[in-house]
């Protein structure tokens, strides 16, 4: 009887269904299957080109396909979520602007804590700004802008997207002491057709989107929001050289993982990011594109991100931003 009993409890072992904890994926064999990599503006931007030029490299160095999916909508919130509601594992990536960080403060009731609900990878790069105009609009410079904003209220239009570009406007509008109506779009992209119509006629965006534009004579570019004059802008000012030194925005781009992300796995998607920012040839083509190649490790974008938040607290409070 005894030995029957022992061959039941076996048998029993063998065939009942035991709970299992799900275990962390494993570095040295990571990954094994294709990754997703989550970018929260439409196709066609700079911010998409930055994102799927790293996403390239990280497809080679890992062994597998990093496949960019757009997620627009809510200032990025619907990437986001996507990305905490997916497994724990590694294989979804939040590709974001560096206002995005801004996007709980702006977005009131969202959930999203973005020090404790996110690990940042690294920083990829930097998009420049600047200020253009439709043709229509017969200033030449910033100081004849706000002149004629004064002296026409009402009329001007500005587009916006990103915080980034909300901001821009904002502190714009601040520093000038004028008022412009504030036409809300999903990205850059989707903006720039109203500019050239005229639907719109005033409009902050990337230099890589508005340089070519300005180059056929559609537009107007009559600032840059840079430290210094852009090199594929020579001739035009920066907004500090314009009287308006304030009007400045965060325009980094970085990589994140859910912070549940094991560490470890983490470790090893930074060092691949890393990596890809440093190519020569991913250089060239940032160059190409106007934009800049500007890397940073997590704990170095950790340390941006704590410090831009308390900024971003305090400007979201001053110039009651909204989400769109």
């Amino acid at each position: 009887m005894r030995r029957l009993l022992c061959s039941i409890v076996t048998i029993a072992a063998l065939y009942c269904p035991v709970a299992v904890t799900a275990q962390p994926s494993n570095p040295a064999s990571f990954p094994t299957k294709p990754l997703r990599m989550l970018v929260p503006v439409p196709a066609g931007g700079p911010s998409d080109f930055i994102a799927r030029q790293v996403a390239q490299q990280l497809s080679t160095s890992l062994g597998q396909v990093v496949a960019v999916e757009n997620k627009p909508g809510a200032s990025g919130l619907v990437a986001a979520r996507e990305v905490l509601s997916s497994p724990a594992d590694g294989y979804t990536l939040l590709y974001a602007p560096g206002s995005m960080i801004a996007t709980p403060l702006i977005a009131k009731g969202s959930g999203l804590d973005w020090s404790q609900d996110f690990a940042p990878l690294g920083k990829v790069g930097r998009v420049p700004f600047a200020l253009a105009v439709h043709p229509g609009v017969p200033a030449q410079t910033v100081t004849d802008l706000v002149r004629q904003v004064r002296q026409q209220p009402g009329v001007f239009n500005v587009a916006t997207s990103t915080p980034s570009e909300v901001l821009a406007a904002a502190q714009f509008m601040k520093a000038a002491g004028i008022q412009i109506t504030r036409v809300p779009y999903k990205g850059g992209a989707q903006a720039l057709p109203d500019l050239l119509a005229g639907r719109v006629q005033i409009m902050f965006g990337p230099v890589s989107l508005l340089q070519p534009q300005a180059k056929a004579g559609a537009l107007r570019i009559l600032a840059t929001l840079t430290p210094d004059r852009h090199a594929a802008l020579p001739d035009v000012p920066t907004m500090a050289e314009s009287g308006l030194p304030g009007v400045d925005v965060p325009t980094w781009q970085g990589l994140y993982a859910a912070a549940k992300v094991a560490q470890a796995l983490r470790d090893r998607l930074a060092t691949d990011i890393a990596a890809a920012v440093a190519r020569p040839d991913v250089r060239t083509e940032f160059d190409r594109r106007m934009l800049v190649v500007e890397g940073a490790s997590p704990q170095d974008l950790a340390t941006t991100i704590t410090r831009e938040l308390a900024v971003w607290a305090a400007v979201v409070d001053e110039y009651k931003l909204t989400a769109d």
